[in-house]
């Protein structure tokens, strides 16, 4: 004879592992598909509310005007860099446009590359 205490045990457990296999049957990989994009939408909501925060906070501060100066600072010298840099698609346009300004100069990327440019002055 099985003891009550172990007979209460087991069907608790069965019961456990009948709630389990219920939870598993349902839904499958479509579940868990807009589980994932539901997640990642919360997540990009969140992102926004906390740039939006954070703006907000900078403005009441007064710290937006300087922070918006130093990232214009950084564009600029990214423009800067991509002139400097000539592109496979727009190489043939910058050497015409580039013949009859300045003496050349051979720049070495980190990488090895090296790439003739005119600066003009």
């Amino acid at each position: 004879m099985i003891d009550p205490e172990l007979k209460i045990e087991l069907d608790q457990l069965n019961e456990n592992l009948v709630q389990i296999k219920k939870k598993n049957a349902g839904g499958g990989v479509w579940r868990a598909f807009f589980n994932g994009m539901f997640g990642a939408l919360g997540y990009v909501v969140g992102l926004a509310i906390v740039v939006v925060i954070v703006g907000w906070f900078l403005q009441k501060t007064g710290l937006l005007k300087p922070v918006q100066d130093q990232i214009n600072s950084f564009v600029d010298l990214i423009d800067s860099a991509k002139k400097l840099i000539p592109s496979d698609q727009n190489s043939s346009a910058t050497q015409s446009n580039q013949q009859g300004s300045g003496t050349p100069t051979m720049v070495t990327l980190p990488n090895g590359q090296q790439f003739q440019v005119r600066i003009q002055q």
